[in-house]
């Protein structure tokens, strides 16, 4: 009996430049906040105990915050799936680091709309991949801007 082999699709540059810019996002936003949870204070996460959190859910957050940095904090795997983002929490721990302006302005960018594409991805993989030099201090003074 002959075995046929299964072909794999190959990605689409949309799925590949989605899945450059998230790793670039994590490795930002764990190099800005080290291994504590933004949610509970939790320390030492590393592995798959450290995740990448959505203040604004990723589900409802659109193009425009999904790759933002203000809307993106180290998260332990509890808090960040377990409990769902927990989301009061976040709100407050947010407030708490950036003040309430900045609350306001991420959840009022809930409503700008790009269309999610390759050139958008690309332009946000470039403005990152610049950003990875600069100290966990730098990056949380560009993300208060």
């Amino acid at each position: 009996m002959k075995r046929t082999k299964i072909k794999r699709k190959s990605k689409t540059p949309l799925v590949k430049a989605k899945g450059k810019l998230w790793e670039l996002c994590k490795q930002l936003v764990r190099k800005r906040d080290g291994h504590s949870c933004v949610s509970c204070g939790k320390t030492g996460l590393v592995g798959s105990s450290q995740q990448t959190g959505h203040f604004i859910p990723s589900a409802a957050c659109g193009g425009f915050l999904r790759y933002d940095l203000r809307n993106l904090h180290v998260q332990g795997y509890n808090c960040n799936i377990n409990l769902g983002g927990n989301g009061a929490v976040f709100l407050i721990a947010l407030e708490k680091k950036y003040g309430r302006p900045f609350v306001d302005q991420v959840i009022k960018d809930m409503q700008k709309i790009i269309k999610l594409d390759v050139i958008f991805l690309q332009g946000k993989i470039d403005e990152y991949t610049g950003l990875l030099d600069l100290t966990a201090k730098e990056l949380l003074e560009y993300t208060k801007k």
